[in-house]
Order: structure tokens, then sequence, then C-alpha cells
């Protein structure tokens, strides 16, 4: 991240680290052999650096994954990103929103609902659409440690627990 942060490359070193981790996790057979305590080091490596050298992804993020190779650490690649996409949010001052909805959202909808996050978080929006018909009607924002549940459904349970506790 320091590194990334040096080079002023925070965001596309996380979206270069999650398109890698994502060619792995599809190409199992590329990702056990890379992965395989018996084979070794230096054939992992080799065999890295060609995937690489197709894929171009920028030095900082080749070298970590070859450092990963040969720490056999490759494995927590998956964890290593969900982490890196956490300080990478709160470096660029962003967050990410679920929305769930009854019905997809338009552009318009969309843009709407991340200016009102935005202004109440004072950071940047990335919101994360979900359509569940269960919810019958509205909407359900989550972000950070907050839910905020103007479905219809939720309403319903309101009242429900209301007439029942009143």
């Amino acid at each position: 991240m320091e590194l990334a942060k040096r080079d002023g490359m925070i965001a596309e070193i996380g979206a270069q680290l999650q398109q890698h981790e994502a060619l792995l996790r599809v190409n199992v057979p590329l990702q056990r052999v890379l992965e395989n305590p018996s084979i070794n080091v230096q054939v992992k490596t080799d065999i890295l650096t060609a995937l690489l050298e197709r894929t171009g992804p920028a030095p900082l993020v080749g070298k970590f994954l070859l450092l990963l190779v040969k720490r056999r650490r490759l494995r927590q690649l998956e964890a290593i990103c969900m982490h890196y996409e956490r300080m990478a949010s709160e470096a660029l001052h962003r967050i990410v929103a679920q929305v769930t909805t009854a019905a997809a959202l338009d552009a318009q909808q969309r843009q709407l609902i991340a200016a009102k996050v935005a202004a109440a978080t004072q950071k940047e929006v990335v919101l994360e659409v979900q359509v569940d018909p269960a919810i019958l009607g509205g909407l359900v924002v989550q972000f950070n440690n907050v839910i905020l549940d103007g479905s219809l459904r939720g309403q319903l349970v309101r009242i429900h627990k209301a007439l029942l506790g009143g």
C-alpha cells in the first residue's frame, strides 16, 4: 500500500491485484501448480513470469505476485486483495454501499442514492446494487456498520412489533 501511495497508483494496483486473483481463481489447474508445495519454486516463478509478460501488470504488482510465490503465500492472495481494498478505500476516502431494492434501479436513481450516502459520509461512494423482490418495495442501504432499512417489508415488521408491544 505504501508503495502504491508513493507511486500514486492506489486504485490501479488494487484493480490489477483483483484481476490477477480472479485469473487464478478461474484457472484451477494453474492455481494448483502455483500453490503446490512439491513443485520447485523456480518452476513456479518461471510460469508466473510468463503469465505476467502476457498480462502486463504494473511492475509493483508483478514483483508482489512473484514474492508471494517465492514465499509460498499465493494461497492468501484473495485475503490480501480484500485487505488491500479496505485500505485503498480508506486512503481514497471512499466507501462501498450495498443497496438492495425490490426492482432494478436506473442510472438517475443510482446517482441520487450515491449522492445521499456521499453527503452523509463525506466520502466518495461506490454502489453495489442487488435486487431482492422479498423486500416488497423501497430499499435497504448498508455501509460501514450502518443499515438504513426503508423497505416495505421492514416497515411492516416495525408496525407488527409496535402493534404487539403496544
